[in-house]
């Protein structure tokens, strides 16, 4: 839609020219098109499009100046879409957008009618306090402090350069602050650090500002937590993950050798009283064994309900205590061995499984080297009836 228009005492070329120069001088980016208008743009569309509306002076906005020639000269008409701001910032993006190209139009006007080519009055602006952008050649002073000149006196020619002014001479750099802010932010909020490092790169660019490094430095550091952030969720839900596994698996009858330490004892409760263990012959049934030590109590005939069932049995060499890590040796191989021969087809095939009883250091002290052999189904909490030849 058509924002403004201004009317220049001069032909086509020279008009496109003298606008051209004028928005250049403003920090905007003009380029000329096939068909012979302008087209005009300033900001970083990267960051427009993270930041929305946010980003300030770095929106980027794009608009046409088409120029059509008349009887007093050409008319310049400042074109914009209002779509391309609303889509990059919404409703406040397109408002935005709007307000920089009046601004425009009307600061191009000011200089035009400094240089005595303008016909007619300066189109209206919404200009920021203080009042309007630096013109070239004298930085400290802005387009409203330029009156028109005096009617009559001689047109200054246009600048046709379509470029932005130069820096000016000795001016003091500073540090972009919103850099400082990126490298601080990159550390403690990773997507903060990005985001204000993607402004601050756009903003040093536009004002020569010192900062790049840090503004670089804040987004490496975001995207580095950001990485170690997500690792680290990964781990922690794999680590919590694993140990619920391992907490519910832990006791159960599935798990075919529990460590000889916590291993279930063939004797009563307390086992300083010798006199109360007793021996279990292959075929008996146990239930689960909760409190760690076989006792009568958990011999159950196999017609009920049982966990375990004895089906082998067999005495390891005398002598001082061998370890653990040795017994549990010797009840894999020899309770191993003779499963196929219990149950009616291999170990390898069956959908059995096996664990063992064998002597602790205290109860080999009191004369014990039985180790029991138990077959049990993993699959069920208990079984019934013997499994003796059950070809499972």
């Amino acid at each position: 839609m058509v924002t403004a228009e201004l009317r220049l005492l001069l032909p086509l070329d020279q008009a496109r020219d003298a606008v051209g120069s004028a928005l250049a001088e403003q920090g905007f980016a003009v380029q000329p098109t096939a068909g012979g208008s302008l087209d005009v743009s300033r900001g970083s569309l990267g960051t427009t499009i993270v930041a929305g509306a946010f980003a300030g002076q770095d929106m980027h906005v794009r608009f046409d100046v088409h120029f059509t020639p008349d009887a007093e000269g050409t008319l310049a008409a400042f074109e914009h879409s209002a779509v391309g701001g609303f889509f990059k910032g919404g409703a406040i993006g397109a408002a935005k957008a709007g307000d920089v190209v009046r601004v425009a139009a009307h600061l191009a006007g000011v200089r035009l009618a400094q240089q005595g080519v303008l016909v007619g009055g300066v189109p209206d602006g919404v200009v920021p306090e203080p009042a309007a952008v630096p013109i070239a050649g004298d930085p400290t002073a802005s387009a409203a402090a330029y009156p028109a000149p005096p009617v009559g006196s001689a047109p200054v020619p246009p600048d046709l350069r379509y470029g932005a002014p130069a820096p000016v001479p000795g001016a003091p750099q500073r540090t972009n602050t919103v850099a400082i802010v990126a490298l601080v932010l990159g550390f403690v909020f990773p997507i903060g650090g990005i985001v204000a490092g993607s402004v601050a790169l756009a903003q040093v660019k536009r004002t020569g500002e010192k900062g790049r490094g840090l503004a670089i430095g804040g987004i490496v550091a975001g995207a580095v937590m950001m990485v170690l952030t997500v690792l680290a969720a990964i781990g922690l839900f794999l680590f919590f993950t694993f140990a619920a596994a391992t907490s519910s698996s832990a006791g159960s009858p599935a798990d075919p050798f529990v460590p000889p330490s916590d291993e279930t004892s063939t004797q009563a409760e307390d086992p300083a009283q010798p006199d109360e263990s007793f021996a279990l012959p292959v075929g008996s049934c146990l239930d689960d064994v909760a409190s760690g030590f076989i006792t009568s109590d958990n011999v159950l005939d196999c017609a009920q309900p049982h966990t375990y069932e004895v089906f082998s049995s067999f005495l390891v060499d005398d002598g001082t205590f061998p370890g653990d890590d040795a017994l549990q040796t010797q009840a894999t191989d020899r309770c191993g061995a003779v499963f196929g021969d219990f149950v009616g087809i291999p170990y390898a095939d069956s959908a059995l499984d096996y664990s063992y009883v064998s002597p602790t250091a205290d109860t080999w002290a009191q004369g014990d080297r039985e180790i029991l052999c138990l077959i049990y189904d993993p699959a069920a909490a208990s079984t019934t009836g013997s499994l003796a030849a059950s070809q499972r």
